[in-house]
């Protein structure tokens, strides 16, 4: 009898790499893919442990499979259940938990507790690992997207930073970077299968190659000497790590790359980036956003704000507000600050309180959709290529290379590309009319 299984996939692009190439392999076996609603055989979940909000919403997908099935084998891999294994075990009826390594030997674990006729009633961690003492790229390998027209293309693992908020060091480990080869044999097989964006992700994508003496310039060179290479998306890459080296490559083959770059800010003013441990003042920051701009005209700069960090005061607010206005950011991706265990932090004096914390988030959505249509406005009665990645009745919804979302009328597919008109400026979506 044909087998099922399911997923859920919370967090990052790198989770949800990690997820398809895990399903992959289930598909390459004959097992059938239903949806995470259904009742499966098999129930994969990659956590999130980033803000509080991603642990409790892996705990509640969790129970969920459980309750779907209460035969089914519940699998449980990421960031959470690395750092929090013993929350995970605690659910009853998850069968193996694994944290951030060793997915690859996933597959036979999860057909041996199926061939079982009982479930056992404490669940597996014979894979689970000390993340920290792993210093080598674990190979996983996909040849297709379940349901995505945007292919993801892990190319590191692991973060060194450690600032002073963020978990990612300790359930990721070090910094693991994939061998070059491997990374521009898998981007030409999904270009070969038609796929035309493709995002190149990591945990720290612009630090890839440091462990291997090399760098993402090195990386972007043989990867534009593929064939059928459609659009490259670099997923987010700080502001330490944006070279002359890098620039001067992807404006070379600006064809292939979009003129997009997610640069994470986390915060707006100097007083609270020191404490936050980040690598860059305000100035540095600014400089190399400057230096972006003067490569590629109309580029969209977008980036992630944490609102009401540990000690921010009014004036600190305040000042990166000021700075925000005058950098003009395309969009901002805006999170309220929250305390993690395991971090430097999570210690610190002058907690800001929720009512604050919450004032200053709505803050910063509101300068984010001022200044996100301000950006969006430059483009109205210009023409922009946008990849379709769903047409519904002859509606099709997708993004420009620049990142725009735009939604127009067309009889054009899944995956083609169609240039368009944007008629009406909108956030976070503008209309548009196909040219023909």
């Amino acid at each position: 009898m044909e087998k099922s299984i399911a997923y859920y996939s919370l967090g990052c692009k790198v989770n949800l790499y990690e997820t398809e190439s895990i399903i992959n392999d289930f598909l390459d076996l004959g097992f059938k893919l239903k949806s995470f609603s259904d009742s499966c055989d098999v129930y994969l979940i990659n956590t999130c442990t980033v803000t509080h909000t991603g642990d409790s919403k892996s705990r509640k997908i969790i129970r969920e499979a459980v309750a779907r099935n209460k035969n089914a084998v519940v699998a449980v891999m990421g960031c959470y259940s690395q750092l929090r294994p013993f929350d995970i075990e605690a659910i009853d009826g998850v069968d193996i938990i694994i944290g951030t390594y060793n997915r690859t030997k996933l597959l036979p674990l999860i057909l041996e507790k199926l061939n079982k006729k009982e479930k056992e009633k404490v669940a597996d961690k014979s894979l689970y690992c000390d993340i920290m003492k792993e210093r080598v790229y674990e190979e996983m390998k996909l040849s297709r997207f379940t349901d995505k027209t945007r292919g993801f293309v892990k190319i590191q693992d692991g973060c060194d930073n450690y600032c002073t908020y963020c978990t990612v060091p300790y359930s990721r480990g070090h910094i693991r970077s994939r061998k070059i080869e491997d990374c521009v044999d898998e981007i030409k097989r999904l270009s070969d299968s038609g796929m035309k964006e493709i995002v190149l992700s990591g945990i720290n994508t612009g630090a890839y190659g440091k462990d291997l003496g090399i760098t993402l310039a090195d990386l972007l060179k043989e990867v534009v000497k593929i064939e059928n290479l459609g659009r490259i998306r670099i997923s987010s890459i700080e502001e330490t790590e944006i070279t002359k080296d890098l620039l001067d490559v992807i404006k070379e083959n600006e064809t292939h790359f979009c003129t997009h770059f997610h640069v994470p800010l986390q915060a707006a003013c100097d007083n609270t980036l020191r404490r936050m441990k980040r690598k860059y003042d305000i100035k540095t920051y600014q400089e190399k956003i400057e230096l972006i701009r003067s490569y590629f005209k109309d580029v969209n700069i977008t980036v992630d704000i944490l609102a009401g960090f540990s000690g921010e005061t009014e004036d600190d607010f305040k000042e990166g507000i000021e700075f925000i206005k005058k950098m003009n950011f395309g969009e901002m991706h805006v999170f309220p600050y929250s305390r993690r265990e395991h971090t430097l932090a999570y210690n610190f004096d002058n907690i800001i309180d929720p009512i604050t914390k919450k004032a200053r988030v709505n803050t910063l959505l509101a300068l984010n959709e001022r200044k996100a249509l301000e950006y969006r406005n430059k483009f109205l009665n210009k023409n922009v290529e946008v990849i379709v990645e769903k047409n519904n009745k002859g509606i099709c919804f997708g993004h420009s290379s620049n990142y725009l979302e735009v939604e127009f009328k067309s009889s054009a597919k899944e995956n083609d590309k169609v240039l368009v008109k944007i008629i009406k400026v909108g956030y976070p979506k503008c209309i548009g009319e196909e040219v023909l």
